[in-house]
């Protein structure tokens, strides 16, 4: 059966890593960004998110083809390919808990707080909002421009959207699956950002009892806002937990060296293993702690025998966010509307795996297009708005010491 063989998923990741180590030879300005950015601290993580983020696509690739089939929309039958989606969002929150909390625990309380707002904005939305109104075109577009909705409806399904939430467009049934409902990580990622700094001050600032009490009482108003809508699974969040601890453990040379071990790989990969077979749901106790088991090991800097150093799976590590935001786009474009217009059978094998052998090549080029000429700039507009707003704050300063004397 094609949704429980693993041999797609084989072939598609090397046809993903074969399309990326193409594109390093063919586009110098792709080699030279990974040049320039050299071996980062976190060398393993940064090949970790390829893996992860393309794991993502698979797993969409498998549901899309069981909803074609059966028109219904749920997990795969197997675990290893309910797991490429559930264990993949795990470690990606994983990797979040580390990073920040890695940073917070490094800078304590000179940790920049606006820095750290600004970048989040500028990271997350350039490339969110392009999709956001292609989502919006599309729907009215398949609707022949008819405006099924008051407009304040509209302008309502609009800030939700900007909020990351999905509720459907003009009446379109299901518009999420435009995007196969990808957005909902980004609701708990957003409220891990916001909580960071209430966390803090109860775990890493350490202040009175009376703050104590007042930043827990904040996180859990943060948890009831974010998750207004649908509310915010407490095992979703766990996940962060993961993180944070390997944040703990990078911290001690003995712990790092022992990871950095034959021995530590051979566990990693063994963690991994069970939690995507033995598993099919990753949101709970057992297979988030062979997980985090898994993410401790590779934080500390194991590569897995080399499998996270490659240039092309840093590549696919760089180009995630893109990878991981467009791909449910790419997939309903290509396999659901597409084989309409040519009027193909989507639903046979023989037309369904080439047009993912398709998705996966045009996702990897489109992705790196996207993480040039959209992430990139949208990150440097950041730090010059970040630069501007010191510029502001100091100008304040000065005013106000001047008005002062």
């Amino acid at each position: 059966m094609t949704e429980t063989n693993p041999l797609i998923a084989l072939v598609a990741y090397l046809l993903a890593i074969a399309t990326s180590a193409l594109l390093l030879r063919a586009v110098p300005k792709i080699a030279r960004h990974l040049q320039h950015s050299g071996e980062s601290r976190y060398a393993s993580i940064d090949g970790l998110r390829g893996y992860l983020a393309f794991g993502v696509f698979i797993h969409h690739s498998i549901i899309t083809w069981i909803f074609l089939r059966t028109g219904v929309i749920d997990f795969p039958p197997s675990n290893f390919y309910s797991q490429l989606g559930q264990g993949s969002v795990a470690l990606f929150f994983m990797i979040t808990g580390f990073l920040f909390w890695s940073r917070l625990l490094s800078q304590g309380r000179e940790h920049d707080w606006l820095a750290f707002a600004v970048s989040r904005v500028f990271r997350l939305y350039p490339l969110y909002l392009p999709l956001m109104l292609i989502v919006f075109i599309s729907v009215f577009h398949l609707q022949n421009w008819e405006l099924k909705e008051p407009g304040m409806q509209l302008v309502s399904q609009i800030l939700s959207w900007l909020t990351f939430e999905r509720p459907d467009v003009n009446q379109y049934h299901q518009t999420g699956m435009l995007i196969s409902n990808v957005t909902w990580t980004l609701g708990y990622e957003v409220f891990f950002y916001l909580a960071l700094p209430l966390a803090a001050m109860v775990f890493v600032y350490r202040g009175n009892w009376l703050q104590v009490v007042l930043c827990l009482i904040g996180i859990y108003a943060l948890y009831q806002l974010v998750g207004w809508e649908h509310s915010l699974k407490k095992h979703f969040l766990s996940s962060f937990l993961g993180g944070i601890g390997a944040a703990y453990w990078v911290r001690r040379p003995h712990l790092v060296a022992w990871s950095q071990t034959r021995l530590a790989g051979i566990i990693a990969l063994l963690a991994l293993i069970i939690a995507f077979i033995a598993f099919d749901r990753a949101f709970s106790l057992m297979p988030l702690l062979l997980l985090s088991s898994f993410f401790v090991i590779v934080a500390s800097g194991n590569t897995l025998f080399g499998a996270l150093k490659p240039r092309s799976i840093r590549w696919l590590g760089e180009i995630s966010y893109s990878t991981y935001l467009l791909h449910g786009f790419v997939l309903w474009l290509l396999v659901q509307r597409l084989p309409l217009m040519l009027h193909l059978d989507a639903t046979q094998t023989w037309v369904y795996l080439p047009l993912v052998a398709v998705c996966t090549c045009l996702l990897i080029l489109i992705s790196s297009a996207t993480f040039l000429y959209i992430e990139l700039p949208g990150i440097a507009a950041g730090k010059k708005v970040l630069q501007w707003l010191r510029q502001r704050q100091k100008g304040e300063k000065s005013l106000s010491e001047k008005a002062a004397r």
